[in-house]
């Protein structure tokens, strides 16, 4: 039965919009709005309020911005959401994400005062500041690679003909002007910015082809340390911590030198060590050591992307196993808990103070292979639970519409917004472990493996642990969950299970926690 603030949510929205359209100047008959599978009102309806309470807690964004139908574009023109609106997003533990531009401010001070959060997210890929300005729109004069005649280069990127040079900095000098201008103005607005989320996937990277091309220009042969173009290894090694270098000075120190300590972190930015190695978003890797340079937080990477069919059933699959879901949702589990897994295990020793703030998705379309079985919701939501015990202080929900037409896989968009919720209300149960909770297990669970899989938080002599087995059958096992403290022997379920165990005299008592779980789907 639904809850009394569930109905009133209901007739909120359908306030709201009636509200919208009585508004609307008379004009030429145009189709009605649609209300589609992901906008605020099936949203409302299929995903209910937290149980558990969150305040003081990084609210949770989506990639695809909050709208009330197909017509509504209060997103593109600066319009702020309605108050009853921002409230039951704020009650699901979601707020809007807005871009760091000046037109936003209205819409920022609207969220905050309904108490909601105000997250800042900006997407830009291929050359970025360092070779256009604004981003992909103005080439800057002088910044590309000067390369020889006759030169054709690796395959690249159409939008990206030529690369910009990693150590030319005269376009990451404007974005950092820009920045510190538009967040002085949220500032001076008197905008509490509760964190700033991007999603600049730009050069430099440490690819081949900018490789073979840094390594073929006479400007990067005359400025680049001695020997590194003529290594691939070193090349890689060095981008990757220039890269962590360029942005902490011209993105993320703008930022905080207006607001300090807020967090800030960027797409897939993660601890790489020697002997833990991260893996990259695909789980491709080995990544060459390197940290986060000045961002506050990290971003680890937990996508059910199509691409690991491609790039890992052969390597990590059984030879003799059916291309099916529950064989695929075994693929998924291994790859899709490794980079946070591999930066949290560096995080925990390096910098145990920075945040952890994942970007997760269930459907990631980067194949369109219908062929492809899609992780199931079930061991997605088991993923989910997981991705919070080794380290997750928030999540950003990657639901793009993939396939907008299409009456099967459209509701995946608001399904991903149903699952990342409803586990993350069931895990703020364990909220004084989610706050100041220590990671446990990392091990990364092979796609092969029957074996017991588990992660946990722990405080002293306390834990809340997850364990569940990809078996068939459950499976008993014993664990050492304290360092250096006594053995306990738990059941690993394929549906998996929660333990809370205390440390006292010795020995561990278990706990299964059977009331607390989201409904299976």
């Amino acid at each position: 039965m639904r809850s009394m603030r569930w109905i009133l949510a209901s007739a909120v929205v359908m306030l709201v919009c009636s509200s919208v359209l009585a508004d609307e100047p008379a004009a030429e008959a145009k189709p009605e709005p649609k209300v589609r599978a992901w906008d605020i009102p099936e949203i409302l309806k299929r995903v209910p309020p937290l149980k558990h309470d969150n305040t003081g807690r990084l609210p949770m964004i989506c990639i695809t911005p909050f709208a009330m139908n197909d017509q509504d574009k209060s997103y593109e023109e600066a319009k702020p959401l309605p108050p009853e609106v921002i409230r039951e997003l704020k009650a699901r533990g979601l707020t809007q994400r807005y871009p760091p531009r000046e037109k936003y401010i209205p819409c920022m001070l609207a969220l905050q005062k309904e108490g909601a959060g105000v997250v800042v997210v900006e997407d830009s890929a291929f050359n970025g500041p360092g070779g256009s300005y604004p981003e992909n729109e103005q080439p800057i004069p002088g910044t590309l690679h000067i390369l020889p005649e006759g030169y054709k280069g690796l395959r690249r990127p159409g939008q990206q003909p030529v690369f910009p040079c990693p150590l030319v900095l005269d376009g990451w000098k404007l974005k950092a002007d820009s920045y510190r201008e538009v967040f002085k103005k949220f500032k001076d607005a008197g905008i509490d910015v509760t964190g700033v989320w991007l999603d600049l996937e730009v050069e430099p990277y440490h690819m081949e082809a900018q490789w073979d091309e840094a390594k073929n220009c006479s400007r990067c042969r005359k400025h680049f340390p001695r020997g590194v173009l003529d290594d691939f290894n070193k090349y890689q090694g060095f981008i990757m911590r220039w890269r962590a270098n360029v942005f902490g000075a011209y993105v993320v120190a703008p930022i905080l030198e207006v607001y300090p300590g807020i967090s800030v972190t960027n797409w897939a930015e993660v601890i790489s060590s020697a002997d833990i190695p991260a893996f990259g978003w695909t789980a491709r890797g080995p990544r060459p050591p390197h940290g986060v340079g000045l961002y506050t937080a990290a971003n680890p990477v937990v996508y059910g992307t199509t691409l690991y069919y491609r790039q890992s059933w052969r390597r990590d699959a059984d030879p003799n196993w059916p291309l099916d879901v529950p064989h695929m949702d075994r693929l998924y589990t291994q790859l899709m808990l490794s980079q946070i897994s591999t930066h949290e295990a560096n995080a925990r020793r390096m910098a145990p103070e920075l945040l952890s703030i994942p970007w997760v998705d269930r459907f990631c379309a980067d194949d369109k292979d219908p062929r492809i079985p899609i992780l199931s919701r079930e061991r997605y939501r088991e993923i989910l639970r997981h991705t919070w015990l080794r380290g997750a202080d928030g999540m950003q929900i990657f639901n793009p519409v993939w396939f907008e037409e299409d009456a099967v896989r459209s509701p995946i968009v608001v399904e991903e917004i149903e699952d990342a919720v409803a586990i993350y209300d069931e895990m703020l149960a364990y909220r004084e472990f989610l706050d100041d909770g220590v990671t446990m297990d990392l091990t990364i669970p092979k796609a092969t493996h029957d074996g017991p899989i588990w992660s946990g938080l722990k405080l002293k002599d306390r834990a809340v642990i997850r364990a569940f087995t990809m078996a068939a059958e459950p499976v008993t096992a014993t664990i050492t969950p304290f360092e250096g403290g006594p053995e306990v022997e738990l059941v690993f379920p394929p549906k998996g299970a929660t333990y809370l165990l205390t440390l006292k005299d010795g020995k561990i008592e278990a706990k299964e926690d059977k009331e607390n779980k989201a409904a299976a789907k």
